[in-house]
């Protein structure tokens, strides 16, 4: 029995092993359809550069992206508008700006709508962008020139500007465009990392058709309706979020692993995963072919759709359902613990208990999960710098986690496997047992009820739950009545390892920090239903906890030995200058309380303190002293200040120096109104406009009665013009170049 137990653990490791390789992207391709080795080519040309909004690397990028679409024969033009940030999403300086979208049509026969291909050109300042979203780019470049010119809808690109300023690109197309009215079928191209599964992680409301269409159409699908679940109440904000807002249908894709090459120089053609832009090239393009046969109109319904892949099978299935079957998987954890105490294996209180106590791993779990990224930077201080928390060499340290999760899990389970039940009674017959089978069966109720729970508090998601544990009920019952004992308890446990155990491994995509607070507890939720499996061989149950926990410790130490700081794998830093022209006074600006996890930091943070909050706002937390630089503040006009009706109301003129992509302006004072070329900011008391006018900004500015002080700065992002300036040795990189210069006007009465 033993041996067939570890035959059957190990079979199900292999399987995990083929479900992972599953979702693996595809090998890239030269010619054939969609071409990775083609469409990376844009990118290696092209997109070499930084270029934020404004800059003349990204006006220059997006003439040759017109040129580009041009060349392909579609109808290419510039749209041109003022985007702003939602409104509904809180920040302390609202972005604004004039945008220019890259719009190339391929006009359909007898359109019901169009379809969109999205994605971003600009970037952030601190890096090329070769993934985020040179990918993008380069998939609807590829898409364009395979495309038949014979279809039935009208296909539109859209490269949209300013997305990594607030997705004012985005907004000012769906605000102005006749192409963003009607029947609008979306789909946005991301990437939070340089490599991993593109995965269409959010949809927008009434897309159950168009998962549909998905399923049958895409090569390579990866997509789970519990993510999009998730998404769409957390603030992950891309472009799509704005069509989303728009009543645009459509979906999300992104891939997100190798996230510490995100927005930093190293998001470079050469960390591109072609594999990934392989994989978003088929898909995207396999379902724009089919959407642009498709009625566009009849893709909306109000239907809920639960849908998910596993091992190449795109699983969907009326949303209507999911509740049942949750429910269903809770029942028939019931009747196995019905079945377990009529052959005297379990007690109900003892069953109950142990159900209880279930919550006691997943918990201890989720907290080593969000404590390991802090226990890696007290160990590596330059960890805490690190910009989605995740490691350059992570694989060593997510195995750690991932042993940790098991050391807690076994060590619950021998901890109550050795204690004792109470004497057998007439209620409960049977000879006195130890705790393993009451454990395995409440820990085996506990899973099926938290699919209840998911059902219905986060509906698409509780799949990721409810199959399993109905898959481990029914291999343990049917293990009773056989003897293929270890047979059926395997054969059971194979939904656990396709969803709970691939879900697990998954969510380090996210990165450390964040993807290791739910890949734990996922590992716990799979580990806690092989429990009757893993029982047969765990003799000495204390012996596999300790030295599970002595391997955690291992891994997490070759892990600082695997992933060193270097040339090729640097440090980042953060260090952004700040100048009050008024008082020639200067700073800089750290994220960090000190600087001092980053060597070349310390200079800059080894000064005079100064106040962050006198230059800074947002993202600064420690300031000091700087050189003072020559540089000028924008010209702040007032050209007319009156008061009436218990409102006063501030016309201005704020002209830029022509040197820096960015002007704006912060006021105290209660504002009522603010207005900026025409754009209305609410209530908002801070703006930064990008790629401003030369001939500056009309602002008006309605606030209550009383003094008011008017706050107008510049930003660029060449850190090289303030004197006494190191750049960063090759080991480091900075990012957060950012050159602060402003003016304050004090005005006390109109």
């Amino acid at each position: 029995m033993k041996r067939h137990a570890i035959a059957g653990l190990i079979a199900l490791g292999a399987l995990l092993v083929v479900a992972l390789a599953d979702v693996t992207p595809p090998a890239p391709r030269a010619d054939g359809g969609f071409s990775a080795e083609r469409a990376v080519h844009h990118v290696e040309d092209l997109l070499k550069a930084p270029r934020p909004s404004g800059t003349a690397e990204h006006n220059r990028v997006g003439k040759e992206l017109e040129r580009r679409f041009r060349g392909l024969g579609l109808k290419t033009r510039m749209q041109d508008g003022i985007g702003v940030f939602p409104a509904d999403i809180e920040v302390p300086t609202v972005p604004l700006g004039a945008m220019r979208n890259i719009v190339a049509v391929l006009p359909g026969t007898a359109p019901t709508g169009r379809v969109v291909l999205a994605a971003h050109y600009d970037s952030v300042p601190a890096g090329p962008g070769a993934s985020d979203d040179g990918a993008g780019v380069a998939t609807l470049l590829e898409i364009a020139r395979l495309l038949p010119r014979t279809l039935k809808n009208d296909v539109v690109f859209l490269l949209t500007d300013g997305e990594e300023q607030g997705l004012l690109g985005a907004e000012a197309f769906v605000r102005s465009d006749p192409m963003a009215k009607g029947d609008v079928v979306v789909l946005n191209h991301e990437a939070r990392g340089v490599r991993g599964p593109a995965v269409a992680f959010r949809t927008s409301a009434g897309s159950a058709p168009l998962m549909r269409l998905y399923g049958e159409a895409v090569p390579h699908p990866t997509a789970d309706s519990g993510t999009a679940s998730i998404m769409s109440v957390l603030p992950n904000d891309t472009d799509f979020t704005v069509f989303s807002e728009a009543g645009w249908l459509g979906l999300d894709t992104a891939f997100t692993a190798g996230g510490a090459y995100y927005h930093s120089p190293l998001d470079d053609a050469a960390h591109l995963s072609r594999a990934s832009l392989q994989q978003m090239g088929d898909n995207s393009f396999a379902l724009t072919t089919a959407l642009a046969q498709t009625d566009l109109a009849a893709l909306r319904s109000e239907e809920s759709r639960v849908y998910f892949n596993v091992m190449s099978l795109f699983v969907h299935y009326p949303g209507l359902l999911e509740p049942l079957i949750a429910l269903v998987a809770l029942g028939a954890a019931g009747l196995l613990v019905v079945a377990l105490r009529r052959r005297g294996l379990v007690t109900l209180p003892q069953t109950f208990a142990r159900f209880g106590l279930a919550t006691v791993p997943v918990a201890a779990a989720g907290a080593a999960g969000l404590a390991f990224w802090p226990l890696l930077g007290a160990l590596r201080p330059e960890y805490t710098a690190m910009f989605t928390g995740d490691p350059y060499w992570p694989w060593l340290y997510q195995a750690a986690l991932l042993v940790f999760t098991s050391a807690i899990v076994l060590l619950w389970h021998g901890v109550l496997r050795r204690a004792r039940t109470q004497p057998p009674t007439a209620d409960a017959p049977g000879p006195s047992v130890r705790g393993g089978e009451p454990a395995a069966a409440g820990a085996l109720l506990f899973v099926a009820l938290l699919g209840v729970v998911f059902a219905l508090l986060a509906p698409g998601s509780s799949h990721i739950l409810s199959f399993p544990a109905l898959g481990a009920a029914a291999g343990w019952m049917v293990s009773l009545r056989t003897r293929w004992r270890v047979l059926a308890l395997t054969a059971g446990l194979v939904p656990a390892v396709v969803l709970l155990g691939v879900s697990a491994i998954g969510m380090f995509d996210l990165g450390l920090k964040i993807g290791g607070i739910a890949a734990a507890p996922c590992l716990a939720l799979f580990l806690l239903l092989v429990l009757p499996l893993a029982d047969v061989v765990l003799a000495r149950r204390f012996l596999i906890p300790s030295v599970a926990v002595a391997v955690s410790v291992a891994l997490v130490a070759a892990g600082l030995v695997a992933d060193p700081f270097d040339r090729s794998h640097p440090r980042q830093a953060r260090l952004a200058y700040a100048l009050d022209a008024d008082h020639r006074a200067a700073a800089w600006g750290m994220a960090g309380t000190a600087g001092t996890a980053v060597p070349w930091l310390r200079r800059y943070a080894d000064g005079q303190r100064a106040d962050p909050r006198t230059f800074f706002t947002d993202e600064v937390a420690y300031a000091t002293v700087a050189p003072v630089a020559s540089l000028r503040p924008p010209e702040l006009a007032v050209l007319d200040d009156r008061t009436a009706g218990g409102r006063r109301t501030l016309t201005l003129r704020l002209t830029p120096t022509g040197a820096a992509p960015i002007t704006g302006l912060r006021t105290s004072g209660e504002v009522l109104s603010l207005a900026v070329q025409g754009r209305d900011l609410g209530r908002r008391t801070a703006f930064a406009f990008h790629n401003p006018p030369t001939s500056g900004l009309a602002v008006t500015l309605v606030l209550r009665p009383g003094p008011v002080e008017l706050r107008a700065f510049e930003q660029d992002h060449d850190l090289s013009v303030v004197p006494g300036y190191v750049p960063p040795p090759s080991d480091t990189v900075n990012m957060l170049p950012e050159t602060t210069v402003f003016t304050t006007r004090s005005l006390l009465t109109s």
